[in-house]
């Protein structure tokens, strides 16, 4: 008795928590609970604040920071649960109890921010960003022109250069496979030159390291 009363005093005090009763009741459509419903949202606000399976960045890095926020300071009163969803295969939201008042202020808090710039948190978004366009150290996805990732900075001079000391591409191949353009690229005249004097000099490196070309001073 005493846990309703407190819930409806807070309930009376903080306006958001109507919203949050509304949001609750709507939020879980389509949605696999295999937990008592009715038991689960009588104790507890869902919040706003959520991740699915297709997650982009700004929702992943918003939901990463505020998810550590909140539950770092109330860690008795604000969880992170997942449910299966029939649209999106599944999603995982915030949740506050709602007999603990200062942690409803605090979603109110970051509720109102998001509503106000969107992002959480600019460093973690910018981070989280970048690894979503670069899911391996041979990809970009990334639109800006001006990414610095090696993909769009190699010179492929150099790859092809690295491909040669590694005997991975010699002078009589017609084409050569560079990981970061992710395509073959035909080898010209000019490069087929180079790569015989790369090959040149390799071969003295081996002769001159077997001794082969040391000359004998009378």
């Amino acid at each position: 008795m005493s846990r309703r009363k407190r819930i409806a005093r807070i309930a009376a005090a903080i306006p958001f928590v109507e919203e949050l009763a509304e949001y609750t009741k709507e939020c879980h459509k389509g949605a696999s609970m295999h937990i008592d419903r009715e038991a689960f949202e009588g104790l507890w606000y869902a919040l706003p604040i959520s991740r699915t399976r297709d997650a982009k960045a700004l929702e992943e890095s918003n939901y990463a920071v505020i998810e550590r926020d909140l539950t770092e300071r109330f860690p008795e009163t604000v969880e992170a649960h997942s449910f299966g969803h029939w649209g999106y295969g599944w999603y995982e939201r915030l949740y506050v109890r709602r007999d603990d008042a200062a942690a409803l202020l605090a979603a109110q808090q970051w509720v109102d921010a998001l509503a106000s710039y969107g992002i959480a948190d600019e460093e973690h978004y910018s981070e989280t960003e970048y690894e979503h366009n670069h899911p391996s150290e041979r990809e970009c996805y990334s639109n800006d022109p001006d990414c610095g990732c090696e993909v769009k900075s190699h010179e492929c001079s150099e790859m092809l250069s690295a491909a040669v000391e590694s005997g991975e591409v010699a002078s009589a191949d017609e084409a050569w496979w560079c990981d970061f353009c992710n395509e073959w690229r035909d080898l010209d005249d000019s490069e087929r030159a180079r790569l015989v004097a790369w090959e040149y000099r390799k071969n003295c490196r081996a002769m001159e390291g077997a001794g082969q070309l040391a000359l004998e001073v009378a």
